[in-house]
């Protein structure tokens, strides 16, 4: 009722209640791998030990807060059947952790950039949980698409690796 009464965003609200939750999520992944891609494009182009470096990594961290309270709103996917969906889903989520990865690898080795890592880490790992939770075991799709990323970058990401079981 409260979707209909609304004047201008009905139509959105109804549009995503009707949504395959899977669609939302995928949507949700890539839109935040566009915005992660261009932080970390505006990271590299920075100095690694400018201050400006961790406030660029602390967007990262928002974004990624951002995707975990939207992928809150979605719940629970009780339907797995499409697993093309599900890969895709997780194909992006490994490509977002191996950009992330092989920027902060470099961006760790400086001291005063510890913190914003570890914030980095730990908001990963809520994202993947979060992920986890909507569509219960994607991690085991995750994993192994970030397998390779543990032999050829020196990870900080110590609770995601962990998280996914490299």
């Amino acid at each position: 009722m409260v979707a209909f009464a609304a004047p201008a965003a009905g139509t959105e609200l109804v549009a995503a209640r009707n949504a395959n939750p899977l669609d939302v999520i995928y949507n949700l992944c890539v839109e935040l791998k566009a915005n992660i891609d261009a932080c970390i494009a505006a990271l590299v182009k920075l100095d690694v030990t400018a201050d400006i470096s961790v406030i660029v990594v602390s967007q990262i961290v928002v974004l990624i807060q951002a995707c975990v309270s939207a992928l809150i709103s979605v719940g629970v996917v009780v339907d797995l059947s499409d697993t093309d969906k599900i890969t895709a889903i997780a194909t992006v989520c490994a490509q977002i952790i191996v950009s992330l990865s092989a920027c902060v690898s470099v961006f760790a080795s400086i001291l005063a950039n510890i913190t914003a890592v570890i914030s980095l880490d730990i908001a990963l790992q809520a994202f993947l949980v979060q992920l986890n939770l909507c569509v219960s075991g994607i991690l085991v799709i995750i994993a192994p698409l970030c397998v390779n990323i543990t032999a050829s970058v020196n990870l900080c990401l110590t609770l995601v690796i962990a998280l996914l079981g490299l």
